[in-house]
């Protein structure tokens, strides 16, 4: 199941990613950053006030001491593919969504390894271990998408249709085998505190980009969803180089399957409400 795992995220960032590619175009993408503040406002909602609600949740509740490695984990490391889907499923501005996701990455491969020691005393992460997996997977599929798109649009959108319900299968495989691999875990471990802090996390991450996203609805929308997207992947490579002999993997593997149960609904809810935008 831990293959079938793998296996269905590689397949579901490929096919989310060559989806959201073949509907853009690098204009598209590059419009809403053209806005110092809204950069300024993406940056401070995800590398300043998140990593310090992590910190502040870590201080209110009493948890273990791997737990809060985990937390602070997931509270420093922004930016991930599943941005672009969530923003799908909520209606929401595409473009700024793929947009957004390319400056957390970026700026994620840079802070993570500045910061993180400052917080976690003795924890190494070098940028390019970091970079790497999300350069490797994340961005040909996208480039390709984009380049298919600048010149065929009509092959284009006839394989966006096909991708994004692929897309969607695979991520249903994603949340069936991860319960499968973590739910030993998760009953062994007791982790009713790792759930409340993560639902903590995650939802107050959400309040926080909502609440920085300006006077635009749409805005606010991206913003919100940026911020409750928290990097699993980046906080789980470095949870295996540092602290491979504690629980902390487990934790960042309960509150990453935590993230994925609350950000769909919230999503979905948000869908239900706004209507549907035309990129």
């Amino acid at each position: 199941m831990e293959l079938v795992a793998r296996l269905a995220v590689f397949a579901f960032v490929v096919a989310s990613m060559s989806s959201v590619g073949l509907s853009l175009s690098f204009g598209e993408i590059h419009e809403p950053f053209k806005s110092p503040r809204l950069v300024l406002r993406a940056l401070t909602a995800n590398f300043i006030a998140v990593p310090l609600l992590a910190y502040l949740i870590t201080k209110a509740i009493p948890v273990n001491p791997s737990l809060m490695i985990a937390l602070m984990l997931l509270g420093t490391a922004s930016g991930a593919p599943m941005l672009p889907k969530l923003v799908e499923f909520a209606k929401g501005n595409l473009a700024l969504a793929v947009g957004l996701m390319g400056l957390l990455m970026a700026t994620t491969v840079v802070y993570v390894p500045l910061v993180l020691p400052m917080l976690l005393p003795g924890v190494h992460a070098q940028a390019w271990s970091i970079a790497k997996p999300l350069l490797g997977v994340t961005l040909p599929p996208l480039l390709v998408g984009l380049a298919v798109r600048a010149y065929r649009k009509e092959i284009a959108s006839r394989l966006a249709r096909h991708l994004r319900v692929a897309s969607n299968i695979t991520l249903l495989v994603v949340i069936s085998a991860a319960i499968a691999v973590n739910y030993s875990n998760v009953i062994q471990m007791s982790s009713l505190e790792a759930i409340a802090a993560g639902a903590t996390l995650f939802l107050g991450s959400f309040g926080i980009g909502f609440a920085l996203g300006g006077s635009n609805a749409e805005t606010r929308l991206v913003l919100g969803l940026g911020a409750i997207v928290r990097n699993v992947s980046v906080s789980f490579l470095i949870a295996v180089e540092n602290f491979r002999e504690s629980n902390v993997v487990n934790y960042v593997a309960i509150l990453g399957l935590v993230a994925v149960l609350i950000q769909l609904p919230v999503a979905r809810l948000l869908g239900k409400r706004v209507p549907r935008q035309t990129v």
